[in-house]
């Protein structure tokens, strides 16, 4: 397939995220999930939802939009740099949802569908971004 078609699928998959991270942003800053999901109140006001005293969302807001800058790069510049450093932004994501579904499911014993969302999300934008290397 083109290139544009998979630039043009991680773009969708990053400003999805963006937003959907901005939403759970929001939402840590509240003391419950306002869509009232138990799962989402459990995962986001625990002491894990927090790095350093930086909220796991903001995290993810960011790091989606890392992917959105560079998938712009991309689709402006032929290099096959941009899509190598894509590739290992998309790769970087698997060992960070690995941890977070692991603290979900193991130590807080509750899902949140937004979380998980945003982490399949993450995990989905390796596959276009290996074809985008190719």
């Amino acid at each position: 397939m083109k290139k544009n078609f998979w630039v043009q699928i991680l773009l969708a998959i990053s400003l999805t995220g963006v937003g959907l991270s901005s939403y759970l942003e929001y939402v840590s800053s509240q003391p419950t999930c306002p869509v009232g999901f138990q799962g989402c109140d459990i995962v986001i006001t625990s002491p894990y939802s927090r790095i350093y005293g930086v909220s796991l969302s903001f995290l993810g807001l960011a790091w989606f939009l890392i992917l959105l800058i560079l998938t712009v790069l991309a689709s402006y510049k032929n290099s096959k740099n941009f899509s190598y450093i894509i590739l290992g932004w998309t790769l970087a994501s698997i060992p960070s949802v690995a941890i977070l579904v692991w603290i979900e499911v193991v130590i807080l014993n509750a899902i949140c569908i937004y979380c998980t969302i945003a982490h399949l999300l993450g995990i989905s934008s390796i596959i276009p971004a290996y074809k985008l290397a190719r």
